[in-house]
């Protein structure tokens, strides 16, 4: 068993309109779009890692079968007879459960100075235009909420919203501790750096990552998530190194056998 310092950078790329609430109404738009102080649009870091965490899940009941979903985290009885389980599952590990706390913190994505620079001034590169572009950032859609046994509009229920626009790229970063075991080589003298079998699963769930917020059924929020650069112990890890990693999969099978 081995504790790692663990940094991951990523980007999300939205391929459609995105939306990410307030909860609150300003003026005519009912349904607004979380923006940082500066009035620029973010995906929060809480939001990724709640469908982070349901990819992972699905993958490992993948590779685990039934024995992953038997000791689902989500159960509390499951969670109680997990007290004191010094081999928890790897969800568990990268997320945390009711009575074992993750130790990976997943920060906000946020826009690069380039991109926020465009909303600046009409001149990307000259800055102080006080952001009186900044609307481009959104579109509002006006639209009404349907009783379906009758396919009529629900009387009182036009409502407007805002989403942001497609082609916005964001910028994130996981960083932390991470433990488990490593992922046993047929070489066993190889001086490769190997993955842990959790940050493997962590890896493979951030590649499912393809849609993000609300109005997913009306087909908003999808997206591309992309790893640009990863840190073992301060060591870079190179993205062909991750690729390769990815090529073994499989591996996850083997967890909590023979001692993993």
């Amino acid at each position: 068993m081995q504790t790692d310092r663990l940094l991951i950078a990523y980007d999300l790329t939205f391929a459609t309109p995105f939306h990410f609430g307030t909860g609150i109404r300003e003026g005519l738009i009912d349904r607004t779009v979380i923006r940082d102080d500066g009035g620029y649009l973010y995906v929060p870091g809480s939001t990724l890692k709640g469908v982070l965490r349901e990819r992972c899940e699905q993958l490992a009941c993948f590779y685990e079968g039934a024995s992953a979903r038997g000791r689902s985290p989500h159960i509390p009885e499951v969670a109680l007879l997990g007290l004191g389980n010094n081999n928890p599952p790897m969800v568990t590990r990268i997320f945390g459960s009711q009575n074992r706390p993750g130790q990976l913190f997943f920060d906000d994505a946020q826009q690069d100075n380039l991109q926020t620079a465009e909303y600046d001034s009409q001149n990307p590169r000259e800055r102080g235009g006080h952001g009186k572009y900044k609307t481009l950032q959104v579109d509002v859609s006006t639209q009404v909420r349907m009783d379906r046994p009758t396919r009529t509009a629900v009387p009182g229920a036009l409502y407007t919203s805002e989403y942001g626009t497609n082609d916005l790229v964001f910028k994130g970063i996981i960083q932390g501790w991470l433990e488990c075991t490593p992922i046993k080589t047929d070489q066993p003298d190889t001086q490769e750096m190997v993955p842990t079998y959790s940050l493997l699963l962590l890896l493979a769930g951030l590649h499912m990552v393809e849609q993000l917020g609300g109005n997913k059924s009306s087909g908003k929020g999808r997206c591309a998530c992309h790893i640009t650069g990863a840190k073992v112990n301060e060591g870079e890890v190179g993205i062909a190194t991750l690729e390769n990693w990815l090529g073994q999969l499989d591996a996850l099978a083997n967890y909590g056998k023979e001692g993993a």
